[in-house]
């Protein structure tokens, strides 16, 4: 996201020698492989000298402006519809197949249909590449951080300029007077690394929250309470004060249903060959907000009521984002859900939301609200004098029983429908591109978690199961709660694979990959998942 992979504050390296209690660990990850449910696919056609491309795509416009350029289109020679992309977490953009489809239809004068098989997923979308990094924590007898140094080694290939950027996470975790945070980069011709599961903050809170335990187990204190005492004030890199910041009391809160302080001392609880512990760990991801987010609104009368529909170029991957576009929209407008429609994924809508970064719900509220407040100033013209809302402008009315009502006196009110009728008109639409993200130049915005699990080892087989995992966030105002615990269900899930099973393995000599199937490549499956609450 173009966070720059070197920061500095104070003196870490000398504040961590002369500090009487440290760790100083190197933690390395594997690499990790894309593996959507859905295999990537596409049909492509020419209407002419129209591209016309069917696909599965978390960024719709800006792949069909890249696909203009390839092709030395106009952009609006160029549409792609993309209203289902399945799983994606990263892998669903434009790569190879889809240029060549595109070049194969122009050739043969007909639709093209290209799919990549399992193998095909693993060489041709990229991943997550080997990292190898180094915490160094030195405290102080009570436990506060004198320094925090994250640095360590990426790699990504010749033809990409994406390392994993594994110090993201760090960047605003805890105090620290002294911090330094490093990536470096090493280039080969291997898995190319891309946008997957979170890159950075996946693979760097594993080595964080992992030293931050052993300094824990160094100073014979408490992990949680390792963790509050280095609560930061502000922002510990950048300075800016947090727009919201409750993770002191999501831990309270976690400890307390998990159970965490009644927890046996360490090593003394089996369950016959089973040997039982339990953990803990922050997890922390930042608020992204592009710009370039356009919504469309579009009221139609329907006799005594009217219908919104709402355009965004954006992408539904399953995670609600039809839905909550739909909520924002119904609040905004005062209808009820069952009176808005969502149109998306449509390269021909206004605008260019990418659904990464986990900003797409950001972008689209932020243009929605902007289309909203464009759409309410172009009905209070056409209200006219002979409205109840006649001299009011569009400051002093808000939207209410599907209408316009005055602010201070909610009975001068008109619906939409009246005021649509009045004119003779059976619809009126407004296209507005959101505010600028200016949020960012002033507060420090993240989502935050406390993670609480317990695990089981056979002490015969080495077996490893996860029994029971507690997640307490603290992620601002949820717009759907179900689709809401849905994704943290499903980020616990991801976190389990990565730490337990999935492992990409190359043939060293070659360069190839060994295990490109899900036969081989290990991902949880029902059994491997606890209960998580």
């Amino acid at each position: 996201m173009g966070q720059p992979l070197l920061k500095e504050v104070g003196d870490a390296e000398k504040a961590f020698a002369a500090a009487p209690h440290k760790v100083d660990r190197v933690y390395r990850t594997p690499r990790h492989n894309h593996n959507p449910i859905e295999p990537h696919a596409a049909t492509i056609a020419w209407v002419g000298d129209e591209l016309v491309i069917h696909d599965a795509s978390q960024m719709v416009t800006q792949q069909a402006q890249t696909m203009a350029d390839t092709f030395g289109l106009a952009t609006e020679k160029v549409r792609l519809t993309s209203p289902y992309v399945g799983g994606g977490f990263g892998s669903k953009g434009l790569w190879d197949h889809q240029v060549i489809g595109a070049a194969a239809a122009k050739l043969s004068g007909r639709p093209v249909r290209i799919a990549l098989s399992r193998e095909g997923v693993y060489r041709v979308v990229g991943g997550r590449t080997l990292t190898e990094q180094r915490v160094a924590i030195g405290a102080d007898a009570d436990g506060r951080f004198m320094a925090l140094i994250h640095t360590g080694l990426s790699v990504m290939t010749p033809h990409n300029s994406m390392p994993e950027p594994f110090i993201l996470g760090t960047q605003a975790a805890y105090a620290a007077p002294n911090i330094l945070l490093k990536v470096e980069v090493a280039r080969m011709n291997m898995l190319a690394n891309t946008f997957m599961r979170a890159p950075g903050e996946a693979v760097g809170t594993f080595a964080l929250e992992s030293a931050i335990d052993e300094l824990a187990v160094e100073l014979g204190i408490d992990p949680v309470e390792l963790r509050l005492r280095n609560e930061p004030e502000k922002d510990p890199t950048s300075g800016l004060p947090f727009s919201s910041r409750h993770i002191a009391q999501a831990w309270r809160d976690g400890a307390e249903r998990f159970g965490w302080h009644a927890r046996p001392p360490r090593g003394t609880r089996r369950d016959g060959e089973w040997r039982i512990g339990v953990g803990c760990a922050t997890g922390t991801y930042p608020y992204y907000r592009m710009p370039g987010a356009e919504a469309r609104i579009t009221l139609t009368r329907d006799g005594a009521e009217v219908k919104a529909l709402v355009e965004v170029a954006a992408a539904e991957m399953g995670m609600g984002t039809s839905t909550t576009t739909a909520i924002v929209a119904a609040e905004r407008l005062g209808l009820p859900m069952d009176q808005v429609e969502v149109g998306y994924g449509d390269s021909a809508i206004p605008g260019a939301i990418m659904a990464g970064g986990s900003q797409q719900t950001a972008a689209i509220g932020a243009a929605v609200i902007a289309a909203h407040g464009a759409l309410v100033g172009d009905l209070i013209k056409l209200a006219g004098n002979d409205s109840p809302l006649a001299g009011l402008s569009s400051e002093e009315v808000g939207c209410l029983d599907g209408g316009l009502a005055s602010l201070t006196d909610p009975g001068r009110h008109e619906s939409y429908a009246s005021i649509l009728g009045r004119s003779q008109r059976d619809s009126i639409s407004a296209t507005k591109a959101g505010s600028a993200p200016l949020e960012l130049m002033h507060w420090s915005m993240h989502s935050h978690s406390a993670l609480f699990c317990e695990v089981r080892v056979n002490a015969v087989t080495g077996e490893t199961r996860v029994s029971r995992f507690l997640g307490s966030f603290d992620c601002g105002r949820i717009l759907n709660p179900k689709t809401a615990r849905s994704q943290f269900r499903g980020g616990i899930i991801m976190g389990l694979g990565m730490a337990l099973m999935e492992e990409t393995q190359f043939d060293e000599r070659n360069g190839r990959i060994m295990n490109p199937s899900l036969a081989e490549y290990h991902l949880p499956v029902h059994l491997d998942v606890p209960k998580s609450t």
